[in-house]
């Protein structure tokens, strides 16, 4: 009986023991990073890049607010990230425009043929980063469309609160999109 305690205890023990080196083998793993990094690569632009100015964008579309809450969006973007350094118009050394080219409402989901129940919202932009000294366009894209859904609400104010909070969401995925372009382009 003294044996099988005996047993019992140093299993127990080697069990703790493992456990222990199984928790600092996870810690040691979580805190070295495990090959993780931000994604953003400042060091591939043109050296002489220091600064950036995000000038109010145009818009060609119906929904008003939506170039200023992209430009905005991507003021934050800057703000947030390393290397380039959000400034006034007359300090930057690129300009970075942009433009709504176009949004589309369609129905997504119906509970009979005419009364749609989701929607999704499509917005087309274009944008480019300027030299600020000569105006020379130094990168382009015309291919950023992005669309997000919204749910049909009682009457049309709720209706067009919900597409404006899908609009929001739209201006950070663009926003998000385009800084990931610019910082990793070059």
């Amino acid at each position: 009986m003294i044996k099988f305690l005996q047993i019992v205890s140093c299993t127990r023990h080697r069990g703790r023991f493992i456990l222990a080196v199984f928790a600092f083998c996870v810690l040691w793993t979580s805190l070295s990073g495990c090959g993780y990094h931000c994604a953003e690569r400042i060091e591939s632009l043109p050296p002489w890049i220091k600064t950036v100015y995000v000038a109010p964008w145009a818009n060609r579309s119906n929904e008003l607010l939506l170039g200023v809450w992209i430009t905005e969006e991507l003021r934050h973007e800057f703000l947030r990230g390393r290397g380039l350094k959000l400034v006034t118009k007359d300090e930057a050394d690129v300009i970075l425009e942009g433009e709504i080219v176009s949004t589309s409402t369609s129905g997504l989901s119906y509970v009979r043929y005419d009364r749609a129940v989701e929607r999704r919202i499509t917005a087309e932009c274009s944008v480019h980063l300027v030299r600020r000294e000569g105006g020379k366009v130094i990168w382009q894209t015309g291919n950023i469309v992005r669309e997000e859904s919204f749910l049909v609400g009682k009457d049309v104010m709720q209706t067009e609160g919900l597409k404006d909070e899908a609009l929001q969401k739209l201006s950070r995925d663009v926003a998000e999109i385009i800084y990931h372009r610019i910082t990793g382009v070059f």
